[in-house]
Formats: C-alpha cells, sequence, structure tokens
C-alpha cells in the first residue's frame, strides 16, 4: 500500500478515534456506545477487534462488554472475479472443475471472509468460506497504525488501569490465527470428531481437499442462526404445544449441557459461541425420535452435601431441535488437571468456604512479581463476604470469575492461559443464554456438572468412586502436604531461598524430624480413611453392599493401624525406661 495510502488511513484512525474519545473511554470504561459507534466507522478490523474485546470481561466492566457485543458487521462484498480469482489461486484448479455449481453472490460477509453455497462435482451441498482479497494487510497495516498511535493513551491518567499494548499483542495473535484457514479446518475436524455423535448437536463435515490457507470448504448446515430466536416473540407458538418461551429454555439449556460436556469431557470448547455461529434446526415429530430404545439405569446417592444421580442410557425423547455450529476460528483446550482445578473452583464457590476458594483460584495461577499471600487472602476474602452471601440463584459466575482476576492481576498472579480463554468463553455463552432465558441461573445449573465431573473421576478403577469430594480432596493433597510446603521448595528450587542455621547434634536432629513427619503422614492417612469410610457408610444408596462394605473394611483397617502404633509407641516407651 502507498504511503500516501498509510497516512490518509491514518489521519482517518486519529480522526475517528478523537471524535469518540475512544482511547479515554476505554481506559476509563465509560460511553462504551461511542466506541462502538468508531470501530462500527472504522471498519472491518475495528469490528472484530471490538469483537473481541467484547468478551474481555476480566478486562472490561459487564456494561462495556454487553454494548460491544452489539457491534455489526456491515462489511461490502467482494465482487465475483475477485473472490473466482483467489480460489483457483487457492485450490490450483479452475472453478469449473472444483464445483459443479457456485453461487456468484454471496449468502453472508463478515469481517474476515464471505460464504458462498456451492456444489462438489459428487453434488454435495457446501458452504464456501473466502477471504478477503487483501484483508491480511489491511489488518496488518491497521494494527501497526494503532501501535504507533498508542502513545496518545499516556496523555491519559487512567491509562495504567489496562494494558493497551498487552491487549493488542494479544488481538493481534488472535487475528492472524482466524487468518489461517488451515488452522481453522484442523480445529474444526477435532470439533467434529469430539461432537458429531450427539443427536442433538452436529458440527459440518469439512473438505480438506478443498480447502487452503485463504478458502475453506465444509458440509452445508440447515437452520436459522440464534439470532432469530433471541428476538422471536415468547407467546408465539412455534409447533404444536411448544412456544418460543419454552423453545429458548430447552434451547439455552443444552447449551450449557454441550458446554460443559465440552470443557470437563473433551477439554476441547467452541471459545466464540456467539448466536451468528450456531444455526437452530427445528425438526419434524418423524425426525425427533430415538433409533433404538435404550435400556435405562440410574444410580443415586449422596457424597458429602451433594446428592447426586447418574444415569446409563437415559431413554428420554429428543428435544425438538438440533444445534449446528458453524465457525471455529477461535477455539479453546483444557488439560486433565486444569480441569480438575476448574472444578474445584465452581464446588469451592458453591460450598462459600472462603478459604477453600483462595486455595482453588491460587492452585490455577502462576507467580508473575512478588507476592503476599496475606494480602491476596484479605482482598479476596472482603470481595467474597460481600458478594456470596447472595442466594446460589443470585451468584453471578461471570462477575465472580471477571472480579477474581482482577485480585489475581493487582497480586502478581496470571491465571492460566487455558482458564483465561474459557473465561471469554464463558462470558459469550452468558450472553447468549442471558438474551434467550433471563431467569436461568448458570451458576445453578454448572455446579452440579462440576461436581459431576468430581464424582465420575472417582471410581474403582481409579481412586473408589463415590468416596465424597472432602474425601477426594484429602487423598490429593496428602503428596503435596501444603501449599506453604510447595511454595518453600519451590523457592529453593529457584535458589531465591537462603536459609542460615549451625545445629548441634545434626543427624539425631535430623532423624527426629523425619520420625516427626513419618508420624504426622501415618495420622493424616488415618485421618483420610476414618473420614472417607464414614462417608462410604452414612452416604451408601440404599441396597448398595459394596460401598457400604468397602467403608467397613476401611474401618478395620484404621482401627488395626492405631492399635499397631499405639502398641509401638507403649514398648517404645518400655525399652527406653528400661535402658535408663
Amino acid at each position: 500500500m502507498k504511503e500516501q495510502s498509510k497516512t490518509a488511513r491514518l489521519r482517518q484512525i486519529i480522526k475517528i478515534i478523537n471524535h469518540y474519545n475512544v482511547v479515554k473511554n476505554i481506559t476509563q470504561q465509560k460511553e462504551p456506545e461511542n466506541v462502538r459507534k468508531a470501530f462500527e466507522e472504522l471498519g472491518p478490523t475495528f469490528i472484530k477487534v471490538g469483537q473481541m474485546m467484547s468478551v474481555r470481561t476480566d478486562i472490561f466492566t459487564l456494561a462495556f462488554t454487553k454494548e460491544l457485543r452489539k457491534l455489526q458487521d456491515d462489511v461490502k462484498t467482494d465482487d465475483f472475479a475477485s473472490v473466482k480469482k483467489l480460489v483457483e489461486e487457492q485450490l490450483g484448479l479452475p472453478l469449473t472443475e472444483l464445483f459443479a455449481s457456485f453461487d456468484e453472490q454471496p449468502f453472508a460477509s463478515a469481517s474476515i471472509a464471505q460464504a458462498h453455497h456451492a456444489r462438489l462435482k459428487n453434488e454435495q451441498a457446501v458452504v464456501v468460506k473466502v477471504q478477503h482479497p487483501g484483508i491480511a494487510a489491511e489488518i496488518e497495516l491497521d494494527l501497526s497504525l494503532f501501535e504507533k498511535a498508542l502513545p496518545i493513551a499516556n496523555w491519559v491518567p487512567e491509562s495504567k488501569v489496562i494494558d493497551l499494548k498487552n491487549i493488542l499483542k494479544e488481538i493481534r495473535e488472535s487475528l492472524q490465527n482466524e487468518l489461517d484457514f488451515q488452522k481453522e479446518l484442523s480445529l474444526a475436524e477435532e470439533f467434529y470428531r469430539l461432537n458429531n455423535g450427539w443427536k442433538e448437536i452436529r458440527v459440518p463435515k469439512m473438505e480438506p481437499a478443498y480447502s487452503a490457507k485463504k478458502v475453506i470448504v465444509m458440509e452445508l448446515m440447515p437452520g436459522t442462526n440464534l439470532k432469530g430466536l433471541i428476538n422471536a416473540p415468547d407467546d408465539q407458538i412455534v409447533q404444536a404445544d411448544l412456544s418460543y418461551k419454552e423453545l429458548k429454555r430447552t434451547v439455552s439449556e443444552l447449551l450449557i449441557d454441550h458446554f460443559m460436556k465440552e470443557v470437563f469431557e473433551d477439554g476441547f470448547f467452541h471459545a466464540d459461541p456467539h448466536p451468528g455461529n450456531i444455526l437452530l434446526q427445528l425438526l419434524s415429530p418423524s425426525e425427533n425420535q430415538q433409533d433404538q430404545p435404550l435400556k435405562t439405569k440410574t444410580k443415586q446417592g449422596k457424597v458429602g452435601a451433594f446428592p447426586y444421580e447418574i444415569s446409563y442410557g437415559k431413554n428420554e425423547k429428543l428435544r425438538p431441535f438440533r444445534l449446528n455450529f458453524i465457525d471455529f476460528g477461535m477455539m479453546g483446550t483444557i488439560n486433565r488437571e486444569m480441569q480438575a482445578k476448574m472444578s474445584n473452583v465452581i464446588i469451592a464457590i458453591y460450598s462459600k468456604d472462603n478459604q477453600r476458594i483462595t486455595n482453588a483460584v491460587h492452585a490455577i495461577c502462576k507467580q508473575i512479581g512478588s507476592f503476599e499471600e496475606e494480602k491476596f487472602t484479605d482482598e479476596l476474602d472482603d470481595f467474597l463476604n460481600r458478594y456470596l452471601n447472595l442466594p446460589v440463584k443470585e451468584i453471578d459466575l461471570q462477575k465472580v470469575f471477571s472480579q477474581v482476576v482482577i485480585i489475581c492481576h493487582d497480586n502478581n498472579l496470571q491465571i492460566d492461559d487455558s482458564v483465561t480463554m474459557l473465561i471469554k468463553a464463558f462470558g459469550t455463552l452468558e450472553g447468549v443464554i442471558e438474551d434467550l432465558n433471563p431467569d436461568l441461573s448458570l451458576f445453578e445449573v454448572v455446579a452440579p456438572f462440576a461436581q459431576k465431573y468430581f464424582i465420575q473421576q472417582l471410581n474403582l478403577k481409579n481412586e473408589l468412586q463415590g468416596t465424597g469430594l472432602d474425601y477426594l480432596s484429602t487423598l490429593k493433597a496428602l503428596p503435596k502436604l501444603s501449599s506453604h510446603a510447595l511454595n518453600v521448595l519451590d523457592t529453593f528450587a529457584k535458589g531465591k531461598g537462603k536459609l542460615n542455621l549451625e545445629l548441634k547434634n545434626q543427624r539425631t536432629l535430623l532423624e527426629r524430624a523425619e520420625a516427626m513427619v513419618n508420624r504426622l503422614v501415618i495420622g493424616l492417612i488415618l485421618s483420610a480413611l476414618v473420614i472417607g469410610s464414614s462417608i462410604l457408610v452414612q452416604t451408601s444408596p440404599t441396597g448398595d453392599t459394596l460401598i457400604s462394605d468397602l467403608g467397613i473394611f476401611g474401618y478395620s483397617v484404621a482401627a488395626l493401624s492405631i492399635l499397631f502404633l499405639v502398641l509401638e509407641s507403649l514398648y517404645r516407651r518400655y525399652r527406653k525406661w528400661k535402658d535408663h
């Protein structure tokens, strides 16, 4: 692009930014409507930037992000000649040899690409997503110019509140990923593998042979995006005995069910589940049938303070619709260890135990500077005491997460990247759920999923199924003893710790210290065994003798061990008395 064009674009950006006081409004998080209007005037790059900001509830206020969600793509479509040229360059063949038919007019156009209906030579109906020619260069120009304009933020006293440079770096990385359709293809194929077995969820099959860095071809999915459902009047009838209000309720429930499955079972989730990326396909009565009746087996019981019910092969009528996912440019991953830590956080919030919440939050963070545990605990306690006194159904989980992120940041704790992406996705999903079903408490729905995940990690093959949340926490904590000990060890491992001691009879002292630690560990194990056995006996479902017998067996082992330790201690004292 010519230098004259760069200068003209820079002038345009500065003019619009100044007109709407964008920098000041972002840093002070005021007048979000003006920020939205500015981004819409600035065009596709800034619309995409605003859409990314709209899910950063860990940085911006909820009022700010809600306004930015209203950003609409008003992108002019590319002429067919330029589309045809790009597709043929990317795929290496004439368009007529690739497709039996190809609609010249796109049916949708967004910031980065536009979509055309087409048919392959085998008559398979597909969608061809074509990147806007030159959009990568335009985005690079806009971002580089925006980076040059960042010093303006130094004029605003409040600019230190938000690290605009770091935010822009994240946006650049995200946009570069979205511009690479080959990466999106691999993500979409993984999402297809994990989710296409669900009867109520469908993912388009990708066509790798017809895809490249700037072109991606996928199966055509039926349905209309959720924006139409959100705007539909509640009292209008969709099908027999089904109103839009009921449809909105069931759609919101399925969205949450599936998102929890993505997070806690797959560890791979759609990080941008906004209404435009999900299609609603209504089913006819003949389509809404099970292929074969399933045998149902249900197990009920109580683990700690949590009642549970696990059903296998649940035989129920399918919902009268499918949700079809599209667009896989933003996906997130979370490993098994972090899944367990996140379930700990959610359950701790549900239990309203401040110390447990503090420990759980600390576990998902890494230290990036000086850290004062007492200060962190006090700040978190202050927030929790003010907020968690609300009834469970009134707890806004997204607001809790957002404030916790701020407190962590202020205390030089950085939340794991996978959790940050999860919070983004959850913020987007929460906005959709709020529009569909304002009466639904996400926290009341999410907490049982975290509990169920916690329980399912316990089975006789792994760690004794059903022994209880507290028992599991105790068992998992035993190898670590305490977070304080781990912090001390970590400090010494990094060479930061200093210890100056002058000991006499050092060997004797160390032997005694080792004996004390051994007794402490044995005591903890026996305590956990007694507690776990008690839970097994008290919470075992009626008629389930196996779990009850396990509890009794635990009691027996604990009793014999305690008896042995007492006798050993008495014998040791007797020998010591006799020697003297």
